[in-house]
């Protein structure tokens, strides 16, 4: 298993994957995919034969051809995305989306062909290619949960806020409270990324110092509590022999005290 220092998030949109923490980002456009589901549907939908299974033999064919082309060019993002993971020693964090064809239903105010789209989505596949491969080789990856996901893209960076969209912005989202402009691929990755390490923390082994009793350094985002030394470290048990001079030490001070008490000694002050 790979040590890692700290985590990059992914964010899965439907024109390209953004992968990213606080100090890089890097954008991954996938429009040949976009396009290949398409021109896929539109093949399909021109059949005019009245034989059923002529149709669904010949569906299945380009069916299985755009799966083959979509895979390829994952393929070959993915492959990139886990190399760069590796060199930098950095847990890939994936967001949990699943349920997300639930929000382009009939009737949510959105148009046929944007509903089309978003229902040729493979976003499983990004993922799946993403997490064998990175396993593969040894690296984490950090899977959150739909609660640890929520928000994600739309709460700001600096003071947590929940971010304002603007249709002359675009997929560009403002933060009332800082008064700036931020990217909505951006700030999912890097949110992720940040969700990822906590749960990093939390999961990685004490080190030598930390099981000690000793300070060590701790990552950015990571909830562990600073160890004092000297007070928030172990106390070590004392043994019978030891409980035993203690004993013997306070039962001589006590003679003392009795000996010496009233002829203005020590203990008068």
């Amino acid at each position: 298993m790979t040590e890692c220092t700290s985590t990059v998030g992914v964010d899965h949109n439907l024109r390209n994957l953004t992968v990213g923490n606080e100090s890089q980002i890097h954008y991954y456009d996938l429009p040949r995919a976009v396009k290949i589901a398409r021109t896929t549907m539109r093949i399909v939908a021109s059949f005019k034969r009245d034989d059923v299974r002529i149709r669904t033999d010949i569906s299945s064919k380009y069916g299985r051809r755009r799966t083959a082309r979509t895979g390829h060019i994952l393929h070959n993002v993915t492959k990139t995305i886990v190399e760069r993971a590796v060199h930098r020693r950095e847990a890939i964090v994936l967001e949990d989306i699943r349920g997300i064809r639930c929000l382009y239903r009939k009737g949510n105010g959105r148009g046929r062909r944007y509903r089309g789209g978003m229902n040729r989505w493979s976003f499983g596949e990004a993922q799946r290619q993403i997490e064998y491969k990175a396993r593969w080789i040894g690296l984490p990856v950090i899977r959150l949960s739909r609660y640890e996901t929520r928000g994600s893209s739309v709460t700001c960076l600096r003071c947590g806020e929940r971010l304002q969209s603007d249709k002359r912005l675009g997929r560009k989202l403002w933060c009332g409270k800082c008064r700036i402009v931020m990217d909505r691929d951006r700030v999912a990755a890097i949110n992720l990324a940040q969700r990822g390490r906590v749960r990093f923390a939390r999961s990685r082994p004490p080190t030598v110092m930390e099981a000690q009793g000793g300070a060590d350094e701790s990552v950015m985002g990571n909830p562990t509590p600073t160890v004092i030394p000297g007070v928030d470290a172990p106390k070590p048990t004392p043994t019978k022999s030891r409980q035993n001079q203690i004993i013997l030490a306070l039962g001589i001070v006590a003679e003392k005290r009795v000996d010496y008490g009233g002829k203005g000694s020590w203990l008068d002050g």
